[in-house]
């Protein structure tokens, strides 16, 4: 989506105000001011859950369509009020925020492209706890293809700089660094998920050369 050095820049040149311990409440505030000027339709915001540990977060995401907004979740240890961003840390954090924007930003363009219907928040992208057939039924809306083809296109490139990206993706089963495709592979275990992956995979390969 061309977003990534835009993004990436933003965290960057904001680096010590995100790094070491930072506070739930600080690391939300501290974000919302960093992007306010670049998007409006952007928040962010901490969850605490008590099945991660205080050296845990994970990076989930929302659109709301009613209110056009965009929420970008850090799923954080409930036994906890801090978290810490150390220096090995930072790549994986950058990277994970981009890739979650962008991945909302996929859905508020699909939603801006047709008529609207209010049918409340549009929850998605690691933060559903379903049942498997209610994740194999998420994972096959054609909207959330084409948001993780783009994932999966933004991991072929992060996680395998040197490699070229169409040849990983032409050896896409032995990888095992993309998180998004195995979260794929996991969930239809067991079925005939074809047709979907072919979707899958072309989707990704369109999305190659603009990530």
């Amino acid at each position: 989506m061309y977003l990534s050095q835009k993004i990436e820049k933003n965290l960057n040149d904001n680096r010590q105000k995100l790094s070491g311990y930072v506070s739930y409440r600080a690391l939300s505030r501290r974000l919302n001011s960093i992007f306010k000027d670049t998007d409006q339709h952007l928040k962010f915001k901490c969850v605490k859950y008590e099945d991660l540990d205080v050296d845990q977060y994970m990076v989930g995401g929302l659109y709301d369509q009613s209110t056009n907004m965009k929420y970008i979740l850090f799923n954080v240890s409930a036994y906890s009020d801090e978290l810490l961003l150390e220096d090995w840390m930072w790549s994986d954090f950058v990277f994970n925020v981009s890739q979650t924007i962008q991945h909302e930003t996929i859905h508020q363009d699909q939603f801006q492209h047709r008529p609207y219907i209010d049918d409340g928040l549009k929850l998605d992208f690691r933060i559903l706890k379903g049942t498997i057939d209610e994740d194999r039924e998420y994972l096959s809306d054609v909207d959330e293809i084409d948001a993780y083809a783009h994932d999966i296109a933004m991991e072929i490139k992060h996680f395998y700089p040197h490699m070229d990206p169409f040849h990983v993706l032409s050896t896409i089963a032995y990888k095992r660094k993309l998180g998004s495709y195995s979260y794929y592979k996991k969930t239809f275990k067991g079925c005939d998920w074809s047709r979907i992956k072919k979707r899958l995979l072309l989707k990704t390969y369109k999305w190659i050369a603009n990530v």
